[in-house]
């Protein structure tokens, strides 16, 4: 079988054996016998390859030793057929080859050697470094380290046979080692801040390393090649993911070799962290290709919804304008965005009493809890996504602003286009602009949209549903336990766009010609009777 698979290889790739050797040898009839050697010797020690994965550097390995013994045979050959005289008066060509040819060898050894120590995991490295390099015995490195005897002599034997076998081996970098992947990280939580928390994504390398470990449990090593990080650098970021349960530890394949124990209690715990176990990731990523198949089935579903929830809202449009509030002359649709995204944040309000007890936060990290979520695509270019949005938004001591920033606005539609000065303006002056609720106002529409509210309500149970199908037939088995309630907490935040752009699509919904941003509305957030006295303005949900 190894035979047969050399022999195919060999007949694929006779042009680049035939190569390799003419960009060795001067002569043309030279690089014709190497190429015939380095065929020969393929055949012949075809029996050593044990691994299908290792043809590659088996075959140039090969190719390489088959070049050595061609040069030292020409050596002997040239030194016989050339006259004393000649010898004596200019140096042997040969001998000069021969000589460059295993200082490269040398130095392409070292460079190997050099990458195969950057792949150990710290417990390897750390031995090899005191016993090799520093030149401390076994039992003074043991004493170094913390470690028995027995686990030095068992980590010195296992370094050595992982750097011979990876010095023979052609390593292939990952794509995310000169191309790391997009990733966003979101976590929405309460409690007690915590900075090294909120920015540790604020650095590639960590998403980058719950992407590689994702779908397939990864050793640190795997992880080095795929990022093309060394292990010294990357085993404090896994160590970080670690302590924050953003990955999990798995025990070693079953079968792997197992080291003896340490009899120490600290070395035991730095084993958890140890070369030879696996990590996985303990959070839901939403891939590009999840999300683009999850608007897809979403937006026939919310189009339908919003068609009726708005014709039932334009019907009701004069019983909305008795209620008095400012900007209720306001033309149709002027009216009906800030009343939409009234009745959207109003509908998930009523969707989370609903499912308070299907779906809860997660412990984080310490005093604080929330949900997690990872981002592997870019948002922007999304024709469902939204430039921002809030239930409540500072605008002066008395008001506050709820808004939908819908991607399918234009720019000069945008709340966050326009500056609160400009908006608090407006809003002392009357202008009649903007829609302005008192806190009476504000009661009485929520109480009109009721049949509305309840709508929406269903429509973020029926997404939930949907989206939590989706997603389990998209991420790992491991995540499957976390995504009820990553999406049944998130759901709303990851619709407000595609919402936004569905009743628009409807045709129940238009977009008039104004400068002023639509999907707003403005509350006044003190009493009446006294302007010190302060209501609990709405639930704010930023994105």
């Amino acid at each position: 079988m190894e035979q047969n698979l050399i022999a195919a290889f060999a007949q694929e790739n006779m042009k680049t054996i035939y190569a390799y050797a003419l960009s060795r040898v001067a002569r043309r009839e030279d690089a014709e016998d190497l190429a015939g050697d380095i065929l020969l010797a393929l055949l012949s020690c075809a029996s050593r390859l044990k691994d299908e994965e290792a043809l590659y550097g088996f075959v140039w390995s090969v190719a390489n030793n088959t070049y050595k013994k061609f040069l030292r045979k020409k050596n002997r050959q040239t030194c016989v057929s050339l006259p004393r005289e000649d010898l004596e008066q200019i140096a042997d060509p040969e001998d000069f080859t021969l000589e460059l040819a295993l200082e490269e060898d040398r130095r392409e050894q070292l460079k190997r050697l050099r990458r195969e120590l950057s792949l150990l995991s710290r417990e390897y490295r750390e031995c090899i470094l005191h016993y090799y390099f520093e030149g401390l015995s076994c039992r003074e490195t043991a004493r170094e380290l913390g470690i028995s005897l027995d686990m030095t002599k068992y980590y010195l034997f296992k370094t050595r046979k992982l750097l011979k076998e990876g010095i023979g081996m052609e390593r292939e970098y990952g794509t995310k080692s000169y191309q790391p992947a997009k990733f966003t990280f979101k976590t929405l939580f309460s409690g007690s801040y915590n900075p090294e928390y909120r920015y540790l994504f604020d650095r590639l390398l960590p998403g980058n390393i719950l992407l590689s470990a994702y779908y397939t449990p990864v050793t640190v090593r795997e992880l080095a090649l795929e990022t093309g990080v060394p292990t010294p650098y990357l085993e404090d970021e896994v160590a970080l993911l670690v302590r924050y349960g953003l990955l999990n530890i798995l025990p070693p394949k079953n079968g792997s070799e197992s080291a003896p124990s340490s009899g120490s209690a600290a070395a035991d715990m730095g084993q958890a962290l140890s070369g030879r176990n696996r990590y996985q990731t303990n959070m839901v990523i939403f891939t590009e290709e999840y999300m683009g198949e999850l608007y897809e089935k979403l937006a026939p579903l919310c189009t339908r919804f919003l068609t009726d929830i708005l014709s039932a809202m334009r019907r009701q449009l004069p019983t909305f304008r008795a209620v008095g509030f400012q900007g209720a002359d306001l033309e149709d649709d002027r009216l009906l965005w800030p009343l939409l995204w009234l009745v959207m944040h109003r509908g998930n309000a009523l969707f989370n009493q609903r499912s308070s007890e299907q779906y809860s936060w997660q412990n984080i990290y310490a005093h604080a809890t929330g949900i997690n979520v990872g981002i592997n695509y870019s948002e922007d270019e999304s024709p469902y996504t939204t430039f921002g949005f809030a239930g409540y938004s500072h605008i002066s001591d008395d008001y506050a602003a709820a808004f939908a920033d819908f991607g399918v606005l234009p720019e000069k539609n945008r709340y966050l286009q326009h500056d609160t000065q400009t908006v608090r303006d407006a809003v002392r002056a009357d202008s009649g602009e903007y829609v302005v609720f008192r806190g009476t106002q504000l009661s009485e529409m929520e109480n009109l949209l009721q049949p509305q509210i309840r709508a929406m309500a269903d429509l973020y149970e029926e997404t939930v549903s949907m989206a939590q199908a989706l997603l389990l037939s998209h991420a790992p088995e491991s995540v499957a336990k976390l995504i009820p309630h990553v999406v049944g907490k998130l759901i709303f935040f990851d619709t407000v766009g595609l919402l936004g752009k569905c009743a628009l699509d409807s045709g129940a919904l238009h977009l008039p010609e104004t400068e002023y941003p639509l999907a707003v509305f403005i509350y006044r957030t003190a009493t009446d009777s006294a302007e010190n006295s302060r209501v609990r303005p709405a639930d704010g949900c930023l994105s």
